[in-house]
């Protein structure tokens, strides 16, 4: 349960004023353990066994407020940063979010940084939400997500969203961006704009113990002649006894010589990616996680059309108590000629190869939420 604060705890955040109409709360993620990384794709990299922070949810640290403003209308925030549990490391990075809100009965608008409709939807989809080393999403994964060239894509900046009211159990979820991948920048009259220009619509259909989403978003950069088109499909329906999920999505891309999710690409580049996966409850407190995925790129580009990557995931979590629970998660990733050293079950793949492309991943760990 996340907890209330006082005014007097987060001062710097608003002014006095404020926080006496406003409800706001810190919450947060401590999430640490070991990892074993071994069997580099490429045959470049030792093994690594360490301690890591964020391996099933990202550390992080946040404080998100409402205010009543009156005849039905309320104002939101949210700002969250990352933190590293392992080293000390504090708000590393970029916020993870940063976005101001305004909500009434007809939906919420919101405007900042943000999470992609896309990301959430698969991490819904996912049995290990898009944590540990069962990840389904490229980086620790195989599933890729925003954007060809930059397939580890799950956050927008500058987006404007808006989420809709549920209609008994339908509800959809719509963004826009002038740059999602950066800040906008000054363009020169007469010439075309460097802006990676991306829209998104996301209907989903949630009744009882079934889910159905839909994902659809375009990436646009007119100096680069660069045009994405993607699409997810995915479902869900937990019988009791077990949770059965899949996704199915597909990332297009017009651009000669984009590189698509590790393959140089060519015109009519195509990416098919697609995950199935279960959640089985053991007992009242343990979940056993299994996930299997796949991608596929087609391309008329010889060297990269046939390019292939699996992953598969088996993992276990037991909760201790509502806020604390133990994880244990195995993965493994195999690859042909054409997609060697381009995913890694650790994160931080280089597309392309290069970069961190170990095959089996092993993670042991804990993580607290507040």
């Amino acid at each position: 349960m996340q907890k209330k604060i006082i005014a007097l705890a987060v001062a710097g955040l608003a002014s006095t004023a404020a926080f006496a109409q406003s409800n706001v709360q810190i919450y947060g993620v401590v999430d640490v353990g070991y990892t074993r990384y071994s069997s580099s794709d490429t045959s470049a990299l030792k093994s690594r066994n360490a301690l890591d922070s964020g391996l099933q949810s990202g550390s992080r640290i946040g404080f998100r407020g409402t205010e009543d403003l009156g005849n039905g209308l309320k104002a939101s925030f949210v700002l969250e940063y990352g933190i590293g549990v392992d080293t000390g490391a504090g708000l590393t990075g970029p916020a993870r979010q940063s976005f101001l809100a305004l909500s009434n009965s007809y939906g919420t608008v919101a405007a900042g940084r943000q999470y992609t409709p896309q990301y959430g939807l698969v991490s819904k989809l996912d049995p290990f939400g898009a944590g540990t080393t069962g990840d389904v999403t490229y980086g620790r994964g195989v599933y890729g997500m925003g954007a060809a060239a930059v397939p580890t894509t799950i956050r927008l900046n500058n987006l404007v969203a808006y989420v809709s009211p549920n209609f008994s159990g339908f509800n959809v979820i719509a963004g826009y961006t002038a740059d999602g991948l950066g800040d906008e920048d000054n363009t020169a009259k007469g010439a075309k704009s460097a802006d990676a220009k991306i829209w998104a619509i996301n209907p989903n259909y949630s009744n009882g113990p079934l889910f159905v989403g839909l994902n659809y978003h375009q990436v646009k950069i007119d100096a680069a002649g660069y045009k994405d088109r993607v699409w997810d499909l995915g479902a869900s329906y937990d019988f009791g006894v077990v949770k059965l999920a899949g996704v199915y999505g597909q990332i297009k891309n017009d651009n000669v010589g984009v590189v698509l999710l590790g393959a140089p690409g060519g015109d009519n580049s195509k990416a098919k990616q697609w995950m199935v996966g279960a959640t089985v409850p053991v007992g009242a407190a343990g979940n056993v996680l299994v996930s299997y995925s796949r991608n596929k790129i087609d391309s008329d580009f010889a060297a990269a059309d046939g390019a292939k990557a699996s992953k598969w995931a088996l993992g276990y979590t037991h909760s201790l108590s509502k806020r604390t629970n133990l994880y244990a998660v195995y993965s493994k990733i195999s690859t042909n000629t054409e997609a060697e050293g381009s995913f890694s079950v650790k994160g931080g793949a280089a597309i392309g190869g290069g970069a961190d492309d170990y095959t089996s991943g092993l993670n042991l760990g804990i993580r607290h939420q507040f």
